[in-house]
């Protein structure tokens, strides 16, 4: 089954990502100065409420299958930051904390579940878009409308996108 064998695939992902934040913690101080932020990877605990209600929502199957093995990611030291929210995170947005349509120059219905240090919002498009980097928009009533200098597709999917977050990881790593 198409989900089981991507669960299998978020697995060696975040045995990956585990790897690679500790070496990227270890080496950070004495490459920059400064001690790191705390970039990690959490598992997911006992999330399944949150996942569920998300599921009752509509959320996207591969949010739900993110969900079901990863809790969130924080990774503050890496570019200005990249952050995979937490399905709790994920639901409040939902229930009205984050845009849930994207307006302006492109509509689109979206899943804000991310973001970075400088501001912008990573959202999954729900109608299969892709990933969308949101920035400098406004967010009125439900819609992030923005031009569009400020909507950029980062990633055809919730998976090339964890493997870009993936790639530059290991990239920052092996410096």
């Amino acid at each position: 089954m198409k989900s089981d064998r991507l669960r299998l695939d978020l697995r060696s992902w975040c045995k990956r990502m585990s790897f690679l934040s500790a070496e990227f913690e270890r080496r950070f101080e004495a490459k920059h100065g400064y001690p790191p932020g705390g970039n990690r990877l959490l598992l997911a605990g006992d999330d399944s409420d949150d996942i569920r209600l998300l599921a009752d929502l509509g959320c996207a199957t591969e949010l739900l299958d993110f969900y079901a093995v990863v809790r969130q990611v924080s990774l503050p030291d890496l570019g200005n930051g990249t952050f995979v929210h937490s399905a709790r995170h994920v639901l409040t947005g939902l229930r009205g904390a984050m845009p849930t349509l994207l307006g302006g120059v492109t509509e689109d219905p979206i899943i804000v579940f991310g973001s970075d240090g400088g501001g912008a919002l990573f959202a999954l498009s729900t109608s299969g878009r892709g990933v969308y980097r949101l920035f400098g928009g406004a967010f009125v009533a439900g819609t992030y409308d923005a031009d569009q200098a400020g909507v950029t597709t980062v990633a055809p999917d919730l998976r090339r996108f964890l493997d870009t977050v993936l790639a530059e990881l290991e990239g920052r790593t092996n410096e």
